[in-house]
């Protein structure tokens, strides 16, 4: 046996060299999940305000799920309405992967209380499909609102007509209440793909 060894050692250890190299090779081929990165790591701003079903409902009270908090009104003329349709295909993926609700959790804060009534909210969600127990459409007073959306990286400005100029974005809160990231809605390469695994992600750490 040593003889063999010693005849066909050049052999034996080429072929040992591939193996290893074949098999580190197969390893990288396995795709990865992308690691996430997040830059922001700041409070979000607590707040008490009324869900469609009445709730009141803040950070504190939701902290333990990963949250997306959006600032929008209803009869908005162009962004709010196709950003709210943007993350109901969010939603939907979160609840194909079965993360929505058990996980993740949406707020939708209004800055035009007066406009949007209950009623008003109630109608707007319905035309999302929204959950409320789990995607809140909630309203308080305009100046308050006004206040928290600004410690949310959201500007608001109102017109004479009673209508309102603001930015459009998108705030990622981990479940300790951290705002974690901020998405530019007009920003073309966001995808529902890539908010929804980065909720996950969060929603896995400890």
């Amino acid at each position: 046996m040593n003889g063999v060894f010693a005849k066909h050692w050049f052999k034996f250890v080429t072929v040992a060299i591939m193996l290893v190299i074949i098999g580190a090779i197969g390893y990288n081929a396995i795709p990865k999940e992308p690691k996430v990165k997040f830059t922001v790591n700041k409070e979000a701003a607590d707040f008490a305000l009324d869900n469609v079903d009445g709730q009141k409902i803040g950070i504190q009270n939701t902290n333990g799920k990963v949250r997306l908090v959006y600032f929008y009104y209803s009869f908005c003329p162009d962004v709010c309405t196709p950003t709210t349709a943007f993350l109901s295909t969010v939603r939907d993926v979160l609840v194909e992967k079965g993360e929505f609700g058990k996980n993740a959790q949406f707020i939708s804060i209004t800055f035009d209380p007066t406009r949007d009534t209950t009623e008003r909210l109630t109608k707007f969600a319905d035309q999302f499909s929204a959950d409320t127990k789990n995607w809140f459409f909630v309203r308080g007073e305009e100046k308050a609102t006004f206040e928290l959306a600004e410690k949310y990286m959201v500007g608001v400005m109102k017109d004479k007509d009673g209508n309102f100029a603001h930015t459009n974005s998108i705030a990622l809160v981990d479940k300790k209440g951290k705002i974690r990231k901020f998405y530019d809605v007009s920003d073309l390469k966001l995808t529902k793909e890539q908010i929804a695994n980065d909720v996950i992600a969060l929603s896995k750490e400890k």
